[in-house]
Formats: C-alpha cells, structure tokens, sequence
C-alpha cells in the first residue's frame, strides 16, 4: 500500500543555526509548535526518545493532554530532525521531519510526515503544520504568534 506524505513549507528570515534550535529544543518546540503543549527533548541524539504533551486548545479538541513518545530516527545538524511516532500500530510508521535549507540570507523550513494511508487523513495535519510554521516564522522573526 502506497504511503500519503504531508509536505508543508515556510522561508524564515534567519540563518539554519537558530531555526535549527527553534525545531529541536523542547522549551523553543512548546512555544511554536502547538503553543502551551510542552516537549521533553532529554538528549538530542539519534535513538533517543521524545515526548510530546499534546494539550486541549482551540485548535485540539478534547479535555484530556495526550501524551505522544516519538524516537530520535534521524539527526543531521542544521539540515535534518526526523521523529518516528509510537502510536501503538505496527504499520505503517509515522514520521515527521523537519529539513532546513539555507536560501536567500534565510532558511526555508519544510515539515513532512508520512505514514497515511489517504489523503482525506492529511487534512487537518497539513491545516496545523501550516499555522505551525507561521508560528514558528513569528517566534524567529521576533513577532507575535498568529496561532
């Protein structure tokens, strides 16, 4: 079965260097990422293990913070930050990753994830991955944080 990835992009006015920390520090991803949702990133090293606080807001439904534990797939410094997601299914994976590529005296930021299985299950991940990274623009950029 053919896997459906999300792609969402957003060029920053910043050097890979500090977009890099916004994307893998737990402190700058609980800012951005889903505001008010913490991250615990003990150790940034491939094989190591994330969580992710997911929080009720009026972007996520629900009363109740689910906690989510992805693992460190992959690390390549200023480039990529790849989380393979334990959701308790064995296939197919989620992954997300973060690439960052220098262009234009800043970064473009692009966010994937695959693991669907069709692309009506892509929609509101591409909708939060968008408001996401305008987050994530106004956090670097020194602005006010649309969502």
């Amino acid at each position: 079965m053919e896997q459906v990835t999300v792609v969402c992009s957003i060029w920053i006015s910043a050097m890979p260097e500090r977009v890099w920390q916004a994307v893998t520090e737990g402190e700058q991803l609980t800012l951005w990422y889903s505001p008010g949702s913490p991250w615990e990133i003990k150790e940034l090293k491939e094989g190591e293990i994330v969580y992710f606080h997911h929080s009720p807001n009026k972007y996520h439904s629900g009363s109740e913070v689910v906690t989510m534990q992805a693992v460190i797939e992959s690390l390549d410094s200023c480039r990529r930050f790849a989380l393979r997601w334990d959701l308790g299914v064995l296939e197919p994976a989620m992954i997300t990753t973060f690439l960052l590529a220098a262009e234009k005296d800043g970064t473009q930021v692009t966010i994937t994830e695959t693991g669907y299985e069709s692309d009506d299950q892509t929609k509101p991940t591409k909708e939060g991955y968008a408001m996401s990274l305008e987050n994530l623009k106004a956090l670097i950029e020194g602005r006010s944080l649309p969502y």
